[in-house]
């Protein structure tokens, strides 16, 4: 209980001793503070579970956080104008209805808690987006070095090391006061950037009997982005070498590119000690890749932003996912899905044929099959602009024979489409999350009208059937005659993923 009681003090972080730096008339008329120009900035202040407690308990709703063991606030749209406004400011009066248990992003203000720009030390420095500031800064240093004393007292420093992400990520237009060496010191103790040498950690080459360990790590990740599955990463390891390790408890996948180490997924493990895990990855990536630009974690799906941006990484869109309602796929009703049904019933109406799983005997079939097809995307007359596909189309091929190989080692669910007892279709998919289910291979002869149509409606049949809801056919990888097949098909939404690297150091 006294522990209890002792968590409790250490989370909630009372600046009562220290006096408000700008004075209320400057506040009361200031259009700044408290106003947001996006619904998800970065800016948004973090609230501990303590003061996410007390703002509830003084009339925020609980819902305004995502997360009750400390998170962002989320914005309320500003219904007198554009933007976003933090839902405990009144727009007004100019107060915030919480003020007495404000959180301690908001107590410091015009000061800010930051990273340096290259990440080595936490710094306290003043906000030059602070109108008031602006136009005057007496007294400044000193106010600094007194909110610095109280950041680095015993209390105040074992709750920011339990909540890194009261740290925000370096910003040009904050104007460096002080380091913070202690509180610096006490996060690399809880978060060491750097506990290994990179020569000591292994990688273990990525097999087909890690599936289990792997599939374990992702189940946990909400998220219907195709990536977070075992088989769209075993089945490139004819292209590149992928590894695993842990750090901080996270299963960590890498994959070895010419150009050096990158991890195509983000650390799989508890949320607790994800800040951790990404200091290590980086810190392990960078010391292997010697100044490579290719140091980055690719496929970050939209809820893992706020950790990544608040500490500091960069984050950049990558092609997104497609995610299609399972029944309009399958029904393929009304105008706007006229050519697919007729291409489908055209088919069905002319050809002797047969759809069925995938056999072990069906490899060799395949595999011609799929030389053909890659001829036949080839001798369509691809232009310059398309060279890229013909790359993918080439490399792809060891994709498809390790797929073919070990369909069931990689839980892969597998058919094939015969006329005249001849395979001229297969196609690959697998599970996502119990209402996800993932197209990720497929090939049909082009000479053949509607084959294409045919499989892809009978494989989500079949998904549907088993109660998926929604189908999911990866990205479009930059390919505009691919992402005008995947729009074709109208999809209800494009699923975000990103790829976060380090901030470029001048």
């Amino acid at each position: 209980m006294e522990t209890e009681r002792r968590a409790e003090r250490l989370t909630l972080i009372p600046i009562t001793p220290l006096p408000q730096y700008v004075p209320s008339r400057a506040c009361f008329s200031c259009d700044v503070c408290c106003r947001f120009p996006e619904a998800d900035s970065f800016l948004r202040p973090y609230f501990t579970a303590a003061e996410i407690r007390a703002a509830v308990a003084h009339g925020v709703d609980q819902a305004r956080f995502p997360d009750p063991a400390g998170s962002q606030i989320a914005l309320a749209p500003n219904e007198s104008g554009e933007g976003y406004l933090c839902p405990a400011f009144d727009p007004v009066t100019s107060h915030c209805r919480i003020y007495e248990v404000r959180p301690l992003d908001c107590q410091i203000y015009p000061l800010a808690l930051m990273w340096s720009a290259d990440r080595r030390e936490v710094v306290l420095g003043w906000d030059t987006k602070c109108p008031f500031l602006r136009d005057s800064s007496q007294g400044l240093d000193a106010h600094a070095e007194r909110v610095a004393a109280l950041i680095e007292r015993e209390a105040t420093l074992e709750t920011l090391a339990g909540n890194p992400r009261l740290i925000g990520r370096f910003q040009d237009d904050v104007v460096i006061l002080r380091s913070l060496p202690v509180l610096t010191e006490r996060l690399l103790a809880a978060s060491p950037p750097v506990t290994h040498h990179s020569s000591l950690v292994t990688l273990h080459p990525l097999t087909l009997a890690d599936r289990p360990r792997f599939e374990a790590a992702v189940a946990v990740v909400d998220t219907p982005l195709a990536h977070y599955a075992f088989a769209p990463h075993c089945i490139w390891r004819g292209l590149l070498d992928y590894g695993w390790t842990e750090f901080a408890e996270h299963l960590c996948l890498f994959a070895v590119s010419p150009d050096g180490l990158f991890m195509p997924l983000p650390p799989l493990g508890p949320h607790e000690r994800f800040a951790e895990a990404l200091l290590l990855v980086f810190s392990f990536m960078r010391e292997r890749n010697r100044g490579s630009a290719v140091t980055r974690i690719e496929n970050v799906p939209e809820e893992l932003q706020p950790p990544f941006e608040s500490m500091g990484y960069v984050l950049k869109p990558k092609d997104p996912d497609y995610l299609y309602r399972t029944a309009d796929l399958v029904e393929l009703a009304g105008d706007r899905y006229k050519s697919q049904r007729a291409a489908y019933n055209q088919f069905v109406r002319t050809q002797t044929f047969s759809y069925e799983p995938y056999r072990d005997e069906d490899r060799e079939d395949c595999l011609a099959l799929y030389r053909s097809w890659m001829a036949q995307q080839e001798a369509r007359g691809l232009d310059d602009v398309d060279c890229t596909a013909r790359w993918m189309l080439q490399d792809a091929a060891s994709a498809h024979a390790e797929a073919l190989t070990h369909h069931r080692a990689l839980g892969l669910t597998g058919r094939v489409a015969r006329i005249n007892g001849t395979i001229r279709a297969y196609t690959f998919g697998y599970t996502r999350t119990a209402a996800v289910f993932c197209c990720l291979l497929e090939v049909a002869d082009r000479s053949v009208p509607g084959l294409a149509q045919f499989i892809f409606r009978e494989l989500c049949r079949e998904a549907a059937a088993l109660g998926y809801v929604s189908i999911n056919t990866l990205d479009d990888a930059g390919l505009p005659g691919l992402a005008r097949s995947k729009q074709a098909y109208h999809p209800i939404g494009l699923v975000p993923s990103y790829v976060a690297t380090e901030p470029r150091q001048e």
